[in-house]
């Protein structure tokens, strides 16, 4: 299930003309891909990673484990905001103890329906790219983080493994940096069962005076104007035309959050002339 957002922004760059090319974004809602089985939720988290002192240095530990309490915190954060479910830890912040105690003795003790076991967990900065500016060379380095799961029911027999990754450009503020990237490597692991958005950027034809006005009523939200406009032009002579006023229609439906209909004016839009607006929208609406 998707909730699609009525948001629209025109990007423009530079003066406006005919030439100037004019995005729709579309702010997609999606809901959770799974659910948790309960009516009530109880999920309990527990670590059970250890950093290897033979292999990393105090400093880095510390470091790491200040950075995997973050990925968790976030995890339990956004876990709480789902209904029906309840998420209590055993995960602390300084210490970081290990807990070694079995899944099916954890879920009877503390009344969990789930167990969310924090496996491992990695970040640090990694290179990118190494340009040239000039005689000198330039580095673009990223912050990296890695998390793993796994996701038990309170038999302690079925499980899901869960990974999940994330990268944030270097800017100057890695304390920062690091624990974003944490936590968003965290929601990344656990992403099939939290609802989240995507914004689509969709090219709009405005290269005809009635296309224009189209264009304006879509970025204003007159969805109701833009279609007037646009679907007489579908069925006229001029195949150019149609294709171009099919496709921006297409956008329309799909801002409104009717997929079908979108992909059906976008293959008419192709029907009438092949373009790739049509095309890169058709693959990405039978993805949605």
């Amino acid at each position: 299930m998707k909730l699609f957002k009525l948001i629209f922004i025109l990007l423009i760059a530079g003066l406006t003309s005919c030439n100037v090319l004019q995005y729709a974004t579309v702010p997609v809602d999606y809901a959770p891909k799974l659910v948790f089985n309960a009516d009530t939720s109880r999920i309990l988290l527990v670590n059970r990673l250890t950093f290897d002192s033979t292999r990393i240095n105090k400093r880095k530990i510390q470091a790491l484990k200040s950075a995997a309490y973050s990925a968790v915190a976030g995890a339990e954060k956004e876990l709480k905001l789902l209904p029906g479910v309840k998420v209590s830890s055993l995960i602390d912040s300084i210490p970081f103890n290990v807990n070694k105690d079995s899944v099916k003795h954890l879920a009877a003790k503390y009344k969990a329906n789930y167990v969310l076991t924090l496996d491992d967990f990695n970040a640090g900065v990694v290179l990118d790219n190494v340009a040239y500016d000039g005689n000198a060379q330039v580095a673009y380095y990223s912050t990296k983080a890695t998390v793993m799961f796994t996701l038990y029911e309170s038999n302690g027999i079925y499980f899901k493994k869960l990974k999940g990754q994330a990268t944030e450009p270097q800017d100057g503020r890695a304390g920062y940096s690091i624990y974003n990237v944490a936590r968003n490597a965290a929601l990344d692991a656990l992403k099939d069962y939290l609802p989240y958005t995507i914004t689509n950027y969709r090219p709009l034809y405005n290269q005809s005076d009635a296309l224009k006005i189209s264009v304006r009523h879509i970025l204003a939200g007159r969805f109701d104007l833009a279609y007037k406009i646009l679907n007489p032009l579908i069925d006229g002579a001029d195949r150019k035309l149609a294709s171009r006023a099919a496709y921006n229609l297409a956008v329309v439906y799909e801002a409104q959050g009717d997929i079908d209909e979108a992909l059906e004016l976008a293959k008419i839009s192709n029907q009438k002339q092949q373009n790739d607006y049509a095309t890169t929208l058709i693959a990405a609406l039978i993805k949605e």
